[in-house]
């Protein structure tokens, strides 16, 4: 049976009031990557006033939220989620109750979400690209690497190039946001590293791999697709 949030809260508040901790699971995704969904929380009765850093409880235009103080000044405490743009503030009794401990539901997740969330994507962007431009223009025929060889009756260097190139719209998504753009430019990037082995006299122009390219950004694209389409409708 589901319970409102005001029932819920109310719950929790008397039991905070009462001197006890409280668990709860986190529901949203405003904390990400520190905190995600399923993650179960300790909540704590404030034994001193909060400081700058912690992650508490507080009542905030008729509904309770889970936020990072960012800062206090003149009494009034200002908070943000670590995945928000926005702020909220309040002021020290509409503060519930202190974060004590975490209990991470499920460690793979966390581990995604931290590399694959804004913030980690704009950290790992520029290695991607790099590493991209490497894979493509850099003479690595000489590596005696055995390409040629196929497997599950695909050759191996068209799995690696649609392999390198299914993250490509991740990386580009947040930079252009139009969705079909974001696909039209990750094939672009896909076109422009494989015709720049024409230029080179150590690499090979392949068509071949260009469309092993276009199938790794459009296999890529479409989990992104699916993926917001699912917490679109969460």
């Amino acid at each position: 049976m589901k319970v409102s949030n005001e029932i819920f809260f109310a719950a929790v508040e008397e039991r905070i009031e009462a001197g006890e901790r409280v668990r709860i699971t986190l529901v949203g995704i405003s904390m990400r990557p520190t905190l995600i969904e399923g993650d179960v929380l300790t909540l704590e009765p404030l034994s001193c006033n909060p400081t700058q850093g912690d992650i508490v409880l507080f009542r905030y235009h008729g509904r309770h939220i889970l936020h990072r103080i960012v800062a206090i000044e003149n009494g009034v405490y200002t908070m943000r989620g670590d995945n928000s743009v926005t702020f909220e503030s309040c002021r020290r009794e509409d503060i519930v109750a202190r974060v004590a401990k975490v209990e991470k539901h499920n460690k793979l997740k966390h581990i995604a979400v931290r590399w694959l969330g804004h913030k980690g994507r704009r950290q790992l962007r520029p290695w991607y690209f790099a590493a991209l431009a490497i894979l493509m223009w850099a003479p690595l025929n000489g590596l005696g690497i055995p390409l040629d060889n196929y497997i599950l009756g695909l050759r191996a260097d068209h799995l690696l190039h649609a392999s390198v190139f299914i993250p490509c719209a991740l990386f580009l998504w947040d930079i252009i946001g139009t969705k079909w753009l974001v696909w039209l430019v990750s094939v672009a990037v896909g076109l422009v590293t494989e015709g720049g082995q024409w230029l080179l006299p150590y690499r090979g122009y392949d068509v071949n791999d260009l469309v092993a390219n276009a199938i790794g950004v459009t296999l890529g694209f479409f989990v992104i697709l699916i993926v917001r389409r699912k917490k679109r409708y969460k």
